[in-house]
């Protein structure tokens, strides 16, 4: 946990070095773009496309959500897995 905590961090002090006072902005235009590429990639797993896709196509773009969604966190200087432990405690909805 601690080496994957530190490659995070390793990211958030590089985007924000990359953007300075908009980083915040900027992440979270990256979390939205990186849902919409998990969409377009389950719209066709699930069959509601002329293409293809796999199941490793969608979970990969998952992935890039969490990680979006932890750095945007991290930029907030918010613990994201406390904050998501007390909404599942309160019951998923």
């Amino acid at each position: 946990m601690a080496h994957r905590e530190r490659r995070l961090d390793n990211i958030v002090r590089a985007h924000r070095q990359r953007t300075g006072e908009q980083s915040v902005l900027v992440c979270g235009l990256l979390l939205a773009e990186e849902t919409g590429e998990a969409i377009q990639q389950l719209r066709p797993f699930a069959g509601h496309a002329r293409s293809t896709a796999t199941i490793d196509d969608v979970v990969a773009e998952l992935a890039d959500v969490v990680i979006s969604a932890s750095i945007l966190a991290r930029l907030l200087d918010v613990d994201l897995d406390g904050t998501v432990s007390r909404k599942l405690d309160l019951g998923v909805r």
